[in-house]
């Protein structure tokens, strides 16, 4: 069994692909830092501090931010759908087989009802 959990190391690669994102889609919009600052209700060195890599923004903070940039979150954290595929299929088979069993039988449950 691989433990998937994101390193530390991994944060800094995911913090860079963040705050390069994070500029590149306000600048797209003819934005300045000020603008975005005041946009969050923080202060503008917080926000400088976030496409700079130095800090990320609070969790629920992603969203409003992608949903205001029109991106997905997992864009703007640089998560792929191939990354987040392997994961889950990596987790799925560290389940005991029973589970494994349990778990498929529910998701045909669920695509059976849509």
């Amino acid at each position: 069994m691989t433990d998937k959990t994101p390193k530390v190391t991994e944060t800094t690669n995911l913090n860079g692909t963040f705050s390069k994102r994070l500029k590149e889609l306000r600048e797209g919009k003819g934005l300045r830092q000020s603008d975005m600052a005041k946009l969050c209700g923080i202060a503008v060195p917080s926000y400088s501090n976030w496409e700079q890599g130095r800090a990320l923004p609070p969790l629920a903070q992603i969203p409003v931010l992608a949903g205001f940039f029109g991106v997905s979150a997992d864009y703007l954290l640089g998560i792929s759908k191939q990354d987040a595929t392997e994961r889950l299929v990596e987790r799925m088979q560290s389940l005991p087989e029973k589970s494994q069993r349990i778990v498929l039988a529910l998701i045909e449950d669920m695509l059976e009802k849509k």
